[in-house]
């Protein structure tokens, strides 16, 4: 049986199990793409900084601040200003750490919230993949597989399905959670060596 035979044997609760698994690979691949560029990003900017602070030559670090979009560059850039005291500039690049993890969460919820829902979805699929089998019979008159195979095909393929949906989307769910977990860590390490690398004035 082809994927689009099994998808036809489900009936019509394969529809939304079908946009929810679409909507679950959309955000896996647009979290998986925009975590890794963060890290990349960050830890180059980092290296690049660090070595030009500790070359001596502060226009460059200044100029590779202006350069890049980043949180951490955003959190250089400040220390590099002297018109707000560092003590306030630890505050703020702490915000900002807490502010990118919040940004980094982006759509999980909507994982979480499939990967909830879809085999319930899947159950529904199931009770009227019965309700069909029993009307077969009443409509019949008589009893046997052949009356109730539709209904109860229908039923299993509407199950295994919310089921299906589900292990993906609660699997990526908790593997972002793990992964974004980790960039918080790396983060707070970042701006802890930023902090230290650049304040050679007293916080």
């Amino acid at each position: 049986m082809s994927i689009f035979e099994l998808i036809k044997t489900g009936g019509w609760v394969m529809v939304p199990l079908l946009i929810c698994s679409v909507v679950v690979w959309a955000i896996v691949v647009e979290r998986a793409l925009a975590l890794r560029r963060w890290s990349e990003q960050n830890r180059e900017f980092l290296l690049s900084f660090t070595n030009a602070w500790l070359k001596g030559d502060r226009e460059a670090a200044q100029k590779l601040c202006q350069t890049r979009d980043l949180d951490i560059a955003q959190v250089a850039r400040e220390f590099l200003s002297d018109k707000v005291p560092a003590r306030d500039l630890v505050a703020r690049a702490e915000r900002k750490r807490l502010e990118r993890a919040q940004e980094l969460r982006r759509f999980l919820w909507i994982l979480g919230t499939i990967g909830s829902a879809s085999p319930f979805i899947g159950l529904f699929g199931t009770v009227v993949g019965i309700i069909k089998s029993f009307q077969a019979m009443a409509e019949s008159g008589t009893g046997g597989f052949a009356v109730v195979a539709a209904g109860i095909s229908e039923a299993l393929v509407a199950t295994a399905a919310g089921i299906f949906v589900a292990v993906i989307a609660l699997f990526f769910y908790n593997m972002f959670q793990v992964r974004i977990g980790k960039l918080q860590f790396q983060l707070k390490l970042l701006t802890e060596e930023l902090t230290e690398n650049v304040t050679s004035r007293s916080v």
